[in-house]
């Protein structure tokens, strides 16, 4: 009997000792789980974080990808406005160089004209001053001849009256000149020469002041 009441505490003893063990075996595996749980919570919460840091940066950068996209789409947008104004430039620059060759030409041909019209002025002036030199020429001839014939310088006289001649065939002073060219013939000596002038102006001009005065000097001559 005392046996059996032994071998019973015995057994009450050794299973309150398992079930002590057992349950502190449990609290640590409990324990150590907890920890566990904790520690994939913490992680869990780490890789939260950093999925929320990633996100935000995924859409940071999505944002500056639009910015840039927007700048791109700016910057084609001001090169495409860019080449349309510089080819509006371009169509600008051309019709205002074709008017400018349009006015050089104009005023090429009008300067053509004015040195065309220049030069025809030179000319009839040139003209006109050669006829007048001619002219003046003729009369100094004329008038030095006839201060030579005041001087009685008779062959001086007799040069110049013959170049005023020579100069004037049809000359207002012709008769005048032919007449005094035999006065001053007359006045060297020399005859023959002096009626072939006389005679000269009576045939030409026979009814000239000249002519009679040529007549008078003729009939001298006979005596």
């Amino acid at each position: 009997m005392k046996f059996v009441m032994a071998l019973a505490a015995t057994t009450l003893f050794l299973t309150g000792c398992l079930k002590t063990r057992n349950e502190v075996r449990e609290n640590e595996q409990r324990q150590v789980m907890q920890q566990q749980v904790v520690t994939l919570q913490k992680t869990n919460a780490d890789a939260s974080g950093r999925f929320a840091d990633l996100e935000e940066q995924m859409r940071s950068l999505n944002g500056r990808v639009d910015v840039v996209e927007n700048r791109i789409g700016q910057g084609n947008s001001g090169v495409e406005n860019a080449l349309k104004s510089s080819q509006e430039q371009n169509r600008d620059l051309n019709q205002k160089v074709m008017i400018l060759q349009e006015a050089l030409t104009k005023m090429e041909r009008d300067i053509l004209a004015l040195n065309a019209e220049l030069q025809a002025v030179k000319a009839q002036k040139a003209a006109a001053h050669a006829e007048a030199s001619a002219k003046a020429s003729k009369k100094n001839t004329y008038e030095s001849a006839e201060g030579f014939f005041e001087k009685k310088d008779w062959k001086q006289a007799i040069l110049n009256y013959q170049k005023y001649r020579d100069d004037n065939p049809k000359g207002g002073k012709f008769a005048d000149a032919t007449y005094k060219i035999g006065v001053s013939f007359q006045e060297l000596g020399m005859r023959d020469e002096a009626k072939t002038f006389y005679d000269e102006v009576v045939s030409k001009f026979p009814k000239s002041e000249e002519a009679r005065r040529a007549k008078i000097r003729l009939k001298g001559l006979k005596k």
